[in-house]
């Protein structure tokens, strides 16, 4: 029988963990956690003919029940949440009341909580989760929160959700390694319950919160969660969060953004993926990623760019080995394969600096665990503790929550009693104070280590698995944060603390105009002793026999005339470095070849030379305005036609006026085991096509970054708000003058003009804007540039790029660039390892661009073209050649792939 609900004024009853019972059309099978908003059950809903379906009960407690203002909340928003459909989101089934009680059915998640995750990860060795799998997980969270966001109501307009509660205690991960995002209840649709939410109140898990969270606005949107996701990524990567400490210290920090670089921890985050994660928790939120999804696109680059390889079978790996008890005791079969245990040994050995498990350990822990004895488990809870973790102070400090009088609890644990059900500390009503007037949806339930909202078997709990609190939710007025005292001398402390810094910073300056230019004096005279004394008498060289079909070309090494013409012998090639031959002839098409010697005497180089066609005549062709002109072709040709007065044009006019067949550099179909990406041929002038651009100070510095999303496509999954950048500047080496540029801030030095653009086929269907924010200091206003989809998206001329058509949407592809370099100008700052590459679908108007770069593997999937080329300022010099592998791995077993990428480093 459903006993009745307990009023407000008596004790929460706390139902033992295997107690069963029957609640309406469902079956409440054992408890899972308990905490001060609801108590959660795994349970099965009953349907007809004995059919069953595993749900999780979420029983609100009673004494919320007689406040009006929480019941109507509650229902508005459990009716949101029941509206959302989402992979990474737990299903909503069913919300109402029964018996006076209040209730949520939702989606029973056969996993653990991230949290529970992170700690059974550093029992096991691990500094923190692997950073490929912490990447995906937060991947992941930010799918499900941008769907949530973008949720639309019955009405047709956006509902406004923000989740305002995303902890590591509200994320679940399956055995199967999916990943939801738990508990909207607290979600606030500003459409239904604006007007219903208390001001000046704190919602959620403090250590989480947002600057603006922190400071108690109401105003809350989407940029919030990702300020938490950040958080969160933090905290799985670094082991620790990067605030830690008492509710009065931790809001401050936050408020002021007063956290270590998380590098300072994992030296392993690179600085690209340190500035992301500071974008996603940056104080100002208008300096955030505007959404989810674009947080997300970010953190699968850093993913996939560094483990091309990546699949989420690794994570499902992770949790059966670190489970493995849990799943053999609910008669599971663990299958950990060989490959992923060497892995795991080998994240286990990654060293962190301060890792959370190294923090100290409560007085009676062994190994930290908290000893238990028959069955009765005394857990002690402190605010700003997550997970069992300690905040940054170790010793034993009362309780900040404040009670109805403005008094603190009292610390000697008089307010505290044990239960005997269930051997936990449970503090009574007498206790615990709400605030008047100010809703609790927010408190979420206190979870325990082994008694989360996944699936816990009956008989774990029977054994009496070790449980550790999470943090105390608190639910207390902004205003309650305290405050320094008012200095009226602090702002003339401070004028003089600033001028006392900037003459420091003028001396200092002074110091390195006067020591740079001898230091530099003295390595210019040390270079030129090096290279005209010691070099020519000691440094390793040798000779390369060279030859060419057909002879006379002149050769080139390492962009230095070498005296002769084929065949002949290349003297003084430096040994053990790569080196270049460039060898021209007219009427013949220049000839690249990228070489090492080893010792003085190695084996010939031949050279067979391409002829060029002939140009077609003035009068057959006319010039196109947006073809650009080679001008040493055109030369060759010419003197080729003068020096041999028998070259007759073609009797067909029409192949005369045919031109260059674009088909074998310009365009590749699939299938094919190779595709070449020559600057000579797959290069475009920037200055001959419409880009957004604008001038800069070259000796100026400037932060840049994107706001804003366009549309490549009629799809929404064609939006986009990264752009492809150009630099012109006198001192730019080409591998400096282009890269991708989004919402994390990047820094241009020596730029004298910047150019933003995007690659496409078709403008008719693009749509939005995205603007270009430029900051040179807090002394000069900042300056603004517009980029235009309907204008300033390429659609470029077929000898302008290569075009690899055919692909399957489908399939999986596996590129591997191969180590070469191309020559976009001559000299060694004319060289780039890279090349920019759009993946194009016109199914869903896809648009996504990337740089491919040598020596690297990169998995390629969804696309059905691949368009790739060179933003240069002036193609008549190009060289070089960048060689790129395609393998289709989508059917291949895993040794015929391990073949297939060795034969593509052959």
């Amino acid at each position: 029988m459903l006993r009745p609900p307990l009023s407000s004024n008596n004790a929460t009853r706390i139902v033992a963990a295997n107690e069963a019972r029957e609640f309406g059309k469902y079956e409440l099978v054992s408890k899972l956690a308990a905490g001060g908003m609801a108590i959660t059950y795994r349970a099965r809903m009953k349907g007809a003919a004995g059919v069953t379906k595993p749900v999780v009960i979420k029983q609100i407690l009673p004494h919320f029940a007689d406040e009006s203002d929480f019941v109507e909340m509650f229902i508005s928003e459990a009716r949101v949440a029941a509206g959302l459909t989402h992979g990474n989101i737990a299903q909503v089934f069913d919300f109402g009341e029964i018996d006076g009680q209040y209730f949520l059915a939702m989606e029973f998640v056969h996993g653990q909580t991230l949290s529970k995750l992170l700690r059974r990860a550093q029992r096991a060795g691990l500094p923190g989760l692997p950073m490929p799998l912490a990447l995906y997980v937060a991947t992941q969270m930010c799918d499900g929160l941008d769907y949530a966001h973008r949720h639309i109501g019955d009405d047709g307009r956006p509902m406004g959700l923000v989740h305002r509660d995303v902890s590591p205690d509200n994320v679940l991960i399956s055995y199967e390694g999916q990943v939801k995002v738990i508990d909207f209840g607290i979600a606030k649709a500003t459409s239904v319950v604006e007007s219903r939410t208390s001001p000046g109140t704190l919602k959620g898990k403090y250590p989480y919160f947002s600057t603006e969270q922190a400071r108690g606005e109401q105003d809350l949107d989407a940029r919030s969660d990702i300020f938490a996701v950040g958080v969160v990524l933090y905290e799985m990567l670094c082991g620790r969060r990067p605030y830690e400490g008492e509710l009065a210290v931790v809001l401050p920090r936050i408020i002021s953004g007063d956290y270590p670089p998380p590098s300072s921890y994992n030296p392993a985050i690179t600085p690209e993926l340190e500035a992301v994660m500071s974008t996603a928790m940056a104080m100002d939120r208008q300096e955030r990623y505007p959404t989810a999804q674009s947080f997300s696109e970010a953190l699968r680059e850093q993913l996939y760019s560094a483990w091309p390889r990546f699949s989420p079978t690794m994570l499902s790996q992770l949790l059966g080995h670190l489970f493995a008890e849990e799943l053999a005791a609910e008669g599971r079969k663990v299958e950990v394969t060989p490959a992923f245990l060497e892995q795991l040994a080998a994240w286990q050995a990654q060293p962190v600096s301060e890792p959370m498990g190294a923090q100290a350990k409560s007085p009676g822990s062994v190994g930290g665990r908290t000893s238990s004895s028959a069955g009765v488990r005394a857990v002690q809870s402190r605010p700003g503790s997550d997970s069992g973790r300690p905040g940054s102070n170790t010793g034993s400090r009362p309780s900040l929550r404040p009670t109805t009088n403005g008094e603190r609890p009292p610390s000697n644990g008089s307010a505290r009693t044990v239960s005997s059900a269930t051997g936990r500390r449970v503090t009574s009503s007498a206790g615990v104070t709400r605030a008047q007037g100010s809703s609790t949806m927010a408190a979420p339930p206190q979870l325990d280590e082994e008694e989360t909202a996944t699936a816990v078997s009956p008989s774990s709990a029977a054994r009496g698995a070790p449980e550790a609190p999470h943090d105390t939710p608190v639910e207390v007025p902004a205003v309650s944060v305290a405050k320094p005292v008012p200095d009226p001398l602090r702002s003339v402390r401070e004028t003089q603390t600033r001028e006392e810094q900037e003459r420091a910073e003028r001396r200092q300056r002074l110091v390195m105009l006067i020591s740079v230019p001898l230091f530099g004096l003295a390595l210019v005279l040390g270079l030129l002793h090096y290279f005209f004394s010691g070099r020519s008498e000691g440094a390793p060289a040798g000779s390369q026999w060279l030859t060419s079909t057909p002879k006379g070309a002149t050769v080139k090494l390492n962009g230095q005339e070498v005296p002769g013409t084929t065949p002949l012998v290349v003297p003084n090639v430096p040994l053990d470095q790569a080196n270049t031959l460039v060898l021209t002839l007219p009427g013949y098409r220049p000839w690249t070849k990228r070489f090492t010697v080893t010792q003085e005497a190695s084996p010939p180089i031949h050279a067979d030379l391409e002829r060029i066609d002939p140009e077609p005549s003035a009068q057959q062709v006319p010039p196109s305005p947006t073809e650009p002109t080679s001008a040493p072709d055109k030369a060759d040709t010419q003197q080729t036609v003068a020096a041999d007065p028998k070259a007759a044009p073609p009797a067909d006019p029409a192949a005369a006026a045919a031109p260059v067949d674009l088909k074998k550099y310009n365009e590749v179909d699939y299938p094919t085991r190779v595709f070449v990406l020559r600057p000579q041929y797959n290069a475009f002038p920037v200055e001959k096509y419409a880009t957004a651009s604008i001038d800069l100070n070259s000796g100026a510095s400037y932060s840049v970054n994107t706001t804003g999303s366009a549309l490549l496509g009629e799809g929404r999954g064609s939006a986009t708000g990264t752009l492809v950048w150009f630099a012109e500047g006198e001192n730019l080496s080409v591998e400096d003058s282009f890269g991708l540029l989004n919402a994390s801030p990047r820094t241009f030095k020596g730029v004298r003009k910047l150019h933003v653009f995007l690659l496409d086929d078709n403008v008719a269907d693009n749509a939005g804007a995205i603007r270009v924010n430029l900051r040179q200091s807090k002394w000069v206003p900042p300056r603004q540039l517009t980029f235009d989809p309907t204008r300033n998206a390429l659609v470029l001329e077929p000898q302008h790029q290569l075009a690899l058509r055919g692909l399957n949407p489908e399939a999986t592809y596996l590129l591997t660039v191969r180590d070469d370099f191309a020559e976009l100008r001559s000299g060694t700052t004319g060289r780039t390892r890279r090349v920019l590459c759009a993946e194009l679908t016109q199914k869903t108007g896809r648009r996504n661009h990337r740089l491919l770069e040598a020596g690297k593997r990169y998995q390629m999937t969804g696309a059905d073209t691949l368009l790739c080329t060179f933003p240069d300022a002036r193609v008549e010099d190009n060289a070089g050649a960048i060689e790129v592998d395609i393998v289709d791995v989508t059917e291949m077993s895993r040794r015929e792939r391990a073949a297939a990428l060795r034969g593509a480093s052959r």
